[in-house]
């Protein structure tokens, strides 16, 4: 087996769907040897936010000294970014040889008549073995869906749990109330773990929180907006106090980033009473050099084009939120594309009234929604509304529609983000 073969085996479980429960996955880990009680965790769930609080937790740790695993989803270019050691991905070699031992215990799965894993139940198995033999201090994990029956909820030494800004995402699977979704999200929460809980949710989301958190006697922490003071932001990030942090800085766009930092920094404040050596100096730093690809990233300052990963209302609007702040009286050109379970009615409604052009593109999946259909939709809102059969010819449309005071952006899925990427390298010359 070589690289290309070990993520086709990985993407080819595809076909058996998302199923969500634990039995899977613990039977996998077992007959791998359990290497997540190996390990310690930061675990993260909600519907927005996950992997900018992820993000900013990592790097402060790498900051700090820790060996930090971080596991993701989805990834933008390239398999390994969803399995990281201190922002290094998974190397290739690495993946080849765990991949082979996962399929072998798949197969003795088989021979016992249980169901085969899941592409995210591969992931994980794939992600647990990988930290523990590579001996990581703490792992950064992100949920794939929900909280309480999602796979990486296997863990069992989990130093603070996070819940990040919720909202309607996937309600087929989670509910269709935010006090179910916060209840599955809140599944996370362990026996006298504390939790941290993202301060600006719906009050019934946090209450929901909260009782999960009394019956496992977990201490809850909600971020406090009303405690940022001397804030200044620009286009490219902001800086700000929180408590006793001063004068800290992030280069991540949009104003919901201060949220997800002070969420960050409540689990971070947590760290630090367990007994991690994380001092202010390396929260600042760690703050300061977080990245985080595909959420309002420049890519390119002629023309001007940006691209986020925004897919539910409450993504778009912190996307206009953006766009209303820092590129007031400009005009905007979208690039579209969606999966069909998402609300990109109410996205469309949201975002595209006021643009200069809406280019319809079909992500490269099977949940894709069709672009005509997508088009349809648009045309409800603005008036130019085209359909474009590739992403690369949907970028070269919005090129030419562009002059020197409008925004191109890509959103609508991180399934768009890659290809965004490629046209941006490929094609011209003044990518960031």
């Amino acid at each position: 087996m070589n690289y290309d073969q070990a993520v086709s085996y990985i993407h080819e479980t595809k076909k058996y769907g998302s199923k969500l429960g634990l039995t899977n996955i613990s039977k996998l880990l077992e007959l791998l040897g359990n290497p997540q009680d190996y390990l310690s965790f930061v675990h993260v769930a909600g519907t927005n936010g996950k992997g900018s609080v992820c993000a900013y937790i990592a790097t402060t740790l790498v900051k700090a000294g820790y060996k930090t695993g971080l596991f993701i989803s989805p990834y933008i270019e390239k398999f390994t970014e969803r399995i990281q050691i201190d922002f290094n991905n998974m190397k290739e070699e690495h993946l080849v040889d765990v991949v082979l031992r996962v399929k072998h215990c798949v197969n003795l799965m088989l021979i016992n008549k249980m169901n085969h894993p899941t592409e995210f139940e591969i992931n994980t198995a794939i992600a647990m073995t990988y930290f523990h033999e590579q001996h990581c201090d703490i792992v950064v994990l992100e949920t794939g869906l929900g909280g309480r029956f999602d796979s990486t909820n296997v863990i069992k030494k989990n130093e603070v749990s996070i819940i990040t800004a919720l909202g309607f995402d996937h309600v087929a699977v989670l509910g269709n109330s935010i006090d179910k979704i916060a209840f599955e999200k809140a599944g996370i929460i362990k026996d006298n773990c504390p939790v941290v809980i993202y301060g600006r949710n719906n009050l019934m989301a946090i209450e929901v929180i909260k009782h999960v958190a009394v019956i496992k006697k977990a201490k809850v922490t909600l971020s406090n907006y009303k405690l940022v003071n001397n804030l200044n932001g620009n286009e490219d990030g902001y800086t700000f106090d929180y408590k006793h942090i001063s004068n800290l800085s992030i280069g991540l766009r949009g104003i919901h980033q201060v949220d997800n930092a002070i969420t960050a920094l409540e689990a971070l404040f947590i760290l630090q009473k367990k007994g991690y050596s994380i001092n202010t100096a390396h929260i600042i730093k760690g703050f300061k050099n977080t990245k985080w690809p595909g959420r309002l990233e420049v890519l390119s300052k002629t023309p001007y084009i940006m691209c986020d990963g925004a897919h539910n209302p409450q993504a778009a609007n912190a996307l206009k939120e953006y766009f209303d702040k820092f590129h007031h009286g400009k005009k905007i050109i979208f690039l579209m594309g969606v999966m069909s379970n998402k609300e990109y009615d109410q996205m469309a409604a949201i975002l595209v009234k006021d643009a200069k052009g809406v280019i319809c593109v079909q992500v490269d999946n099977e949940r894709a929604l069709p672009k005509e259909q997508l088009a349809k939709t648009c045309k409800k809102y603005c008036h130019n509304v085209l359909v474009s059969d590739t992403i690369a010819s949907g970028m070269d449309t919005a090129v030419k529609m562009w002059n020197k005071q409008d925004v191109i952006c890509s959103f609508g899925s991180l399934y768009l983000i890659a290809d965004v990427k490629k046209y941006v390298r490929e094609k011209l010359n003044n990518a960031v």
